[in-house]
């Protein structure tokens, strides 16, 4: 149905056309008032009152001087005109406001990675270059054994004995507090 005939229904007490005009308009007009008042709660009252404002003179209204969503954007606007009026700019209180996600880690977490990861690296570093090397590519780079041996020429089982080794020596100096 037309919004022209929709809106001629609904002022002439069709409650069917007037539902079907509200429910086709009422996104976009929280949508604007959305913009600017940028909370859920307040918004969904906004756009009541701008609804029940435009039913308090819809009888007024004519469809060929103003399409119908600008007459309930002009409402909209001059109700947010009356807000700011009366109160102000609405304050947001700020612990009501959920933390910003990120996935970048915060300063205090880079400076603990960075002491951490020095601290991995001196214990590597008390490895052997054989047990090293192992541990890099398997542990830290996530290889297979079959292709650690490969690219160390090395058996399968002689990968295994190593990272075994590495792996007992890591623990053995974790306990004792060893990080040279």
């Amino acid at each position: 149905m037309s919004e022209d005939r929709l809106i001629r229904e609904a002022q002439s007490g069709d409650a069917a056309a007037l539902e079907e005009l509200c429910r086709q308009e009422w996104k976009p007009v929280y949508a604007l008032l959305y913009s600017s008042l940028r909370n859920r709660s307040e918004t969904e009252d906004a756009t009541q009152e701008v609804f029940l404002r435009a039913l308090r003179s819809f009888d007024r209204y004519r469809h060929k001087d103003t399409p119908f969503r600008a007459y309930l954007a002009t409402i909209a606007k001059n109700l947010l005109r009356d807000r700011w009026r009366r109160g102000g700019p609405t304050l947001v209180d700020i612990s009501e406001q959920p933390e910003p996600q990120t996935t970048e880690p915060q300063p205090d977490e880079r400076v603990i990675g960075a002491e951490q990861q020095q601290s991995i690296d001196n214990l590597l570093d008390t490895l052997n270059d054989d047990q090293r090397d192992v541990i890099r590519l398997r542990v830290l780079e996530g290889r297979s054994t079959d292709e650690v041996a490969r690219l160390l020429n090395r058996s399968p089982n002689a990968i295994r004995q190593l990272q075994h080794r590495a792996l007992t020596t890591l623990r053995q100096r974790m306990q004792e507090g060893t990080q040279v």
